[in-house]
């Protein structure tokens, strides 16, 4: 599905009179122009207006350069449900299955101007899945005001195809209710038991506490290490099999088999070594290596997704508020996948900027193989 058709699927649910643009010509003209590196509605008119010969090429219909108001307008009206529905058909066109490790995690997407407090009431909040393997926003649910990420992530994971993969949540996810979640959706889990939930993580501590690593056949581990960028870090996963014992010790907790702790240490040139200790709970089995790769591959959505979001789209100080703040993510997660999947070795700015630059490039990132 190119980005043509993808804005033809978006409903319009403004009235009809004195409409001037279709629903499809918005969304195409937005997901351009932020692709290109626009950040404001202002921005996005002000883009259409200077490559207005290219929107009308390939849109004969458009009639003249939508004003910011009337795109405020539109995807503040825009249902995010509803653009968040074809947002993930989109999705599972490119990538028809997903598979290997989804992280789950939540994020600030824009602060209230006016606020000096950093209060959570304040600030929208989104939880997204990031498929690991293939470099994609999976979708992305709401966390409601009066609300935590707890309400929101059983929605995402009712809503994807998560058939074979492993989940992986931080700390606010070790819920038996989202674990139940997921095995039901027929994936699997590794949740790390947070410290508030004094009872859980201190059995999981005391399973694979490094003494029993001196007791045969009790546990099993792995280490890696690594050295780039002039720092070096070291990992190390010790896990058990609980299977048996979790019906005893873990009641309510749906798929546990086996529990893990995962070291890290790392140290930047010759600085101080820093050292951090987690304790997950999982459906796996008792295989170190592919928990530390799990473990490892969730912080890919810190890294690429939330990351790049602040820096390379500046989605952190948006002043959009409410559905146009939301259908806004949505269009910059959708221009951040497609300039991901061009292989050229720049960072995502430069993309960017090669797209603003040139049509041609601009097209072969957009999916659109030949102008009208």
């Amino acid at each position: 599905m190119d980005i043509l058709t993808f804005s033809k699927r978006v409903p319009d649910c403004r009235n009809e009179k004195n409409r001037l643009y279709d629903a499809s010509e918005l969304v195409f003209i937005s997901v351009v122009a932020v692709l290109c590196g626009s950040e404001t509605w202002n921005e996005i008119e002000e883009f259409c207006e200077y490559n207005f010969k290219y929107f009308k090429d390939r849109l004969p219909s458009l009639r003249g350069v939508p004003s910011h108001d009337t795109l405020n307008r539109f995807f503040s009206v825009l249902d995010p449900s509803w653009f968040e529905k074809v947002f993930r058909d989109w999705v599972k066109d490119i990538c028809d299955r997903i598979s290997g490790v989804v992280a789950i995690d939540g994020k600030a997407v824009c602060r209230n101007p006016s606020d000096t407090s950093n209060s959570v009431r304040n600030r929208l909040y989104m939880v997204s899945a990031w498929s690991e393997a293939n470099g994609i926003c999976l979708g992305q649910e709401k966390v409601g005001v009066k609300s935590n990420e707890i309400t929101a992530i059983p929605k995402l994971i009712e809503a994807l195809d998560l058939r074979g993969c492993i989940v992986t949540i931080d700390a606010i996810g070790c819920q038996k209710s989202i674990a139940e979640d997921i095995v039901k959706a027929g994936a699997d889990y590794v949740l790390c038991a947070k410290k508030n939930q004094k009872h859980l993580r201190d059995l999981v501590a005391f399973n694979v506490d490094e003494s029993k690593k001196e007791i045969e056949g009790y546990c099993k581990w792995c280490e890696h290490s690594n050295d780039g960028h002039g720092r070096h870090e070291w990992r190390e996963c010790v896990c058990t099999d609980f299977e048996k014992l979790a019906k005893f010790f873990l009641k309510g907790w749906t798929g546990v088999r086996t529990l893990a702790r995962v070291t890290t240490k790392r140290q930047i040139g010759d600085g101080p070594v820093s050292e951090e200790t987690r304790y997950y709970i999982t459906s796996l089995p008792d295989d170190p290596e592919l928990i530390l790769k799990s473990v490892r591959a969730h912080w890919s959505i810190e890294n690429q997704l939330h990351w790049r979001m602040d820096v390379a789209f500046r989605e952190d100080y948006t002043r959009k508020t409410d559905n146009a703040a939301i259908n806004f993510s949505a269009l910059g997660k959708m221009a951040l996948m497609m300039l991901k999947a061009w292989d050229k070795k720049v960072g995502i700015a430069s993309k960017r900027k090669f797209c603003s630059w040139d049509e041609n490039t601009r097209d072969k990132v957009l999916g659109i193989k030949k102008t009208c």
